[in-house]
């Protein structure tokens, strides 16, 4: 009777035990300066696509990412706009995802674009131990005067870092207008609550 009980014991522990070399998510960061940056548009906006005519390469990295620095990385055109889709390829590790956010600051002459793409990376490579897991690439392009070189870089975040979306100007006016109208109606309230006994 005992022998079953040792025996079960053993198959329980045998069951519940991980692996040590159990595959995990990476997580860490890498910045990519995107080198020969063209777009579509005379002056950059909501919409543009920007294509990177030379090459992109890994600046710095931490994390499970420490000690990629200085990978080429291919990268597919960027459109700014909400659905478009993107994809990297590296020695490291392979990237795609949709876009998911943009935003535009600054004047015609002087703009910055940025994009937020949440998807999937998939390490390869010096990376391979590592599986499959949701990242973000959130990119910024900036151009100084009309028609002018346009500059671009990117960082790849696993886990996806979240998504901090600035105000328009009409939601910041439709905010103004809401507690302005909630103000009026409580002073209203207030006034039409005093009672008079003659």
């Amino acid at each position: 009777m005992k022998l079953f009980g040792l025996l079960g014991a053993i198959a329980a522990s045998a069951l519940t035990a991980v692996p040590a070399t159990a595959a995990v998510t990476i997580n860490g960061s890498v910045a990519v300066a995107i080198v020969g940056v063209s777009s579509n548009t005379a002056s950059i906006d909501y919409g543009t696509t920007f294509t990177n005519s030379i090459f992109s390469v890994v600046g710095s990295a931490s994390g499970n990412f420490a000690g990629i620095g200085g990978f080429q990385v291919n990268i597919s055109p960027l459109t700014a706009a909400i659905g478009a889709s993107f994809s990297f390829l590296s020695d490291f590790g392979d990237y795609t995802g949709t876009v998911t956010g943009v935003d535009v600051a600054g004047a015609v002459t002087n703009r910055t674009v940025s994009a937020y793409v949440l998807g999937i990376f998939t390490p390869k490579g010096a990376l391979a131990g590592y599986i499959a897991g949701p990242a973000s690439t959130t990119f910024s392009f900036t151009q100084t005067g009309l028609s002018a070189a346009t500059s671009g870089s990117f960082t790849l975040a696993s886990p996806p870092l979240p998504i901090s979306p600035v105000p328009e100007p009409a939601s910041w006016g439709l905010l103004v207008v809401g507690f302005g109208l909630m103000g009026a109606s409580l002073r209203y309230r207030r006034r039409s609550a005093n009672v008079t006994f003659g």
